[in-house]
């Protein structure tokens, strides 16, 4: 039996209830492989996202209330949705950071799809990456020169990561790895999502000569569960106008470039 981590398990029940419009917790069990206890624990957490609710023994899609709306469940197609605005900017002056022949590091989320639209066809430059959306902005834009990391795939974020990708990671050296994060706290760090991200996101930072970290002013003062870097473990930011003056006088005292 194909074991499904926890993230696509999630993701799988809600594409069955939205696709039957309800389901058993015992079918729910029966299909996913897993304990109807499993199946439970899972739904604590979608209940408390309101994506499903269950009626009378029975797991229904709660359609008033979509991931779109809920900003604690992650899933690519809906980030690219929100703060469009900002992540071009974002994206444009990240790109505008990237030299000839510089080897490029674009970490998972839509910012990244940014950057890479933003970078010139004509520049030579090496890509490595770790995400479907990351190899397909690539691709379109016709780089030829492309690390890719593969590995066990997670949908909610189209990202492929594996011991093996880490370790092709920590051989290649980087001259900008252009990271993302869901969160960033004064005390408590520079968090993301899932635990899956944290390894292949430090690999990448360890082999770089530059780690600028990339992401929307919304993401500060934020707190995720998986811990993956102190701030003044990057070189430069690159975030929105409207970032706090306090923020913008801590990432200073840190000696953080900021963009």
């Amino acid at each position: 039996m194909v074991h499904i981590d926890k993230q696509d398990r999630i993701k799988r029940i809600v594409e069955i209830v939205k696709a039957k419009n309800g389901e058993s917790i015992k079918a729910l069990s029966e299909q996913l492989g897993v304990t109807e206890m499993t199946i439970r624990r899972d739904l604590v957490h979608l209940k408390a996202s309101r994506l499903v609710k269950v009626v009378s023994g029975a797991v229904v899609y709660d359609g008033e209330t979509t991931a779109a709306d809920n900003p604690d469940y992650y899933d690519l197609s809906t980030q690219r949705r929100r703060r469009t605005t900002e992540k071009y900017r974002i994206g444009k002056v990240a790109a505008s950071l990237i030299e000839a022949d510089d080897v490029v590091y674009f970490d998972i989320g839509t910012t990244a799809s940014q950057i890479i639209q933003h970078v010139p066809s004509s520049l030579p430059i090496v890509a490595v990456c770790c995400t479907m959306n990351a190899l397909f902005e690539v691709r379109k834009r016709k780089m030829e020169n492309i690390i890719f990391i593969g590995g066990t795939y997670h949908s909610d974020v189209q990202m492929f990561e594996s011991k093996e990708g880490i370790e092709l990671l920590n051989r290649t050296r980087i001259s900008k790895a252009f990271i993302s994060a869901a969160g960033v706290d004064g005390k408590l760090g520079v968090t993301c999502i899932n635990n899956y991200e944290v390894y292949t996101k430090q690999a990448a930072m360890q082999g770089a000569l530059e780690k600028i970290l990339v992401l929307d002013s919304s993401k500060f003062d934020v707190v995720k569960p998986a811990f993956f870097a102190r701030l003044k473990d990057f070189d430069a930011i690159v975030t929105d106008s409207q970032l706090s003056s306090e923020w913008q006088d801590q990432i200073e005292a840190l000696g953080i470039k900021l963009y």
